[in-house]
């Protein structure tokens, strides 16, 4: 082949052609056949999803309703929104019962109640009285003329003792005889020397008749009473004289009478009262071991150790039998053992405050220290009073104790005890509307009626809530009325010691008056309508609760 023909050209090397993307997977493609199918059926699908969010896209801009798919899925929505909303509630209220059971545990309530605060030391007195004992002279039946506690005057007969069997026959011949001696008396015709004193006392029958006759249909019968003590009066007065006037046809009778007076005198004795004083219908057989005058001899060992025995009116007595005590006067002593201590302030001569206990009642005595005689440990002291004689004149022993004063009352921890700052405000701004209490509040040229909520007040003012009160600090109210009205200023807070009261389940503020106190409880005063009251509900501890805190 010849130099420079077109044979002995090198062609240049031939370029692969580009072919166009074939629709179905090479030979190189790990992918098979059915992959790849899926994959486009895939791509159609997600071509066809898009084009109907389109379409309902377009439809939604033009307003018009979109059709909505009525699927399963769909359908399980609907049911699982009412259990949601099921258990955020079931959630809500098991945190508001533990919430609950969690308060309940650091608010604690208690019912108020009456008590004291402290037992004091109680010690044993001796008593000493000036007194005697009456005794029978005789066996038989006692018939008193005074009752106990009756004060019985020098030489009165007090009581008598008769012999029944004998007495009883004898006073019935008595009394038949004094009937015959009054009949005869009435159908005398000769003139009898009381004639006037006996027409002056059946004038006075009448009269007390007369001046009663137009009361008797009154609904008391306190008049008829009255009437019937004075009748029986005036006619004792003329019988008296009757019986004992001597007539000469009376003589017989007389003399009968005078016979049956001597046996019934000697068949009955009556024991008198040689000192006047007080009746008492016990005795212990010590009245005159320890009298005042025996004072300084008395020793410790002696206290405690009486018994009283107790005098009845309906049993029979023998001779030498007590009849009655005579105490005769009111001053009385107790001799006692105290401990140097109680004692170590005390002069002679001074008065003390002593708290005397029968089973019954106590009693608070104002006694004087009549005499005092210092021992190692304890003081031998005398002390005397005038009061409550009666009520001790039965016993040898009296307990008793030295506090100042056994204070009563409703008793409540320290712990429920709270201090607030109130309002006070002047009676005299107060005034009323429609029933209610409040006050004139002064707003530039204008004036508001504002309720008050009263916790507490005094004579000159009422006390209420710095908060929700309607009025503050600062505020200005009316004083006075009419003319005479002024301006005045709210701005004097006054502490006041009060607790939390829970009776229903809001606390409210009550104000409380302390009388005593220690370290554990205070007794306060029982309120009136708004102070504290017996079986009031209060919160024990105060520190964990708030004016208006829900309780329960």
């Amino acid at each position: 082949m010849k130099k420079g023909s077109s044979g002995n050209r090198r062609r240049p090397p031939r370029q692969p052609q580009q072919q166009a993307p074939s629709r179905y997977p090479t030979r190189d493609n790990v992918y098979s056949l059915q992959q790849e199918r899926q994959r486009r059926q895939q791509q159609e699908a997600q071509r066809a999803r898009n084009q109907q969010r389109y379409q309902q896209d377009y439809r939604y801009a033009e307003g018009q309703p979109v059709p909505r798919k009525k699927n399963r899925r769909r359908k399980n929505s609907n049911m699982i929104m009412p259990l949601i909303v099921f258990a955020i509630i079931a959630i809500y209220l098991a945190g508001q019962m533990i919430h609950l059971a969690s308060k309940r545990d650091d608010i604690n309530v208690e019912t108020v109640a009456y008590g004291t605060i402290d037992t004091p030391e109680i010690y044993t007195g001796l008593i000493l009285r000036e007194e005697y004992v009456v005794t029978s002279t005789r066996a038989g039946q006692p018939f008193y003329q005074y009752s106990q506690g009756d004060y019985v005057p020098k030489g009165a007969v007090v009581c008598t003792v008769k012999d029944t069997d004998t007495t009883d026959r004898l006073e019935a011949e008595l009394t038949q005889i004094d009937k015959d001696i009054l009949k005869s008396q009435k159908t005398r015709t000769d003139l009898s020397a009381f004639s006037e004193d006996i027409a002056r006392l059946e004038d006075n029958v009448s009269r007390t008749v007369d001046a009663y006759a137009g009361r008797s249909m009154k609904n008391s019968l306190s008049y008829m009473y009255t009437m019937k003590s004075q009748v029986e009066s005036f006619m004792d007065q003329r019988n008296q004289i009757w019986l004992t006037e001597n007539v000469e046809s009376l003589s017989q009778l007389t003399e009968e009478k005078n016979i049956y007076e001597e046996q019934l005198a000697k068949s009955m004795s009556s024991l008198t009262a040689s000192e006047a004083g007080v009746l008492c219908l016990s005795y212990d057989g010590l009245e005159e071991k320890y009298n005042p005058e025996m004072a300084e001899d008395i020793k410790k060992k002696e206290i405690g150790s009486a018994k009283t025995e107790y005098i009845s009116k309906a049993k029979n007595v023998a001779k030498g039998d007590t009849l009655f005590k005579i105490v005769k006067s009111n001053q009385w002593y107790v001799v006692a053992y105290l401990p140097n201590t109680v004692t170590a302030a005390w002069k002679q001569g001074n008065y003390v405050m002593l708290n005397a206990m029968t089973e019954e009642e106590n009693f608070q005595l104002r006694v004087t220290i009549e005499s005092m005689e210092a021992g190692e440990k304890e003081t031998k002291v005398v002390l005397s009073t005038y009061e409550h004689m009666e009520q001790f004149m039965e016993d040898r022993t009296v307990s008793f104790s030295l506090d100042s004063e056994i204070v009563e009352g409703l008793k409540i921890p320290n712990d429920a005890i709270v201090e607030k700052a109130l309002l006070r405000i002047p009676r005299t701004c107060l005034t009323e509307s429609m029933g209610n209490d409040g006050v004139l509040l002064v707003s530039g040229e204008k004036t508001q009626f504002t309720d008050l909520s009263i916790v507490t007040s005094d004579d000159e003012a009422v006390y209420i809530e710095q908060e929700g009160a309607g009025v503050k600090v600062g505020d200005t109210v009316l004083q006075g009325t009419g003319e005479n009205a002024a301006q005045y200023t709210i701005s004097e807070l006054v502490p006041h010691a009060g607790v939390y009261v829970a009776n229903s389940s809001v606390a409210n503020f009550v104000v409380v008056e302390i009388l005593e106190q220690n370290q554990e409880y205070a007794i306060v005063k029982a309120g009136s309508i708004v102070g504290l009251q017996p079986y009031d509900t209060i919160v024990s501890d105060a520190k964990n609760i708030k004016e208006g805190d829900s309780i329960y």
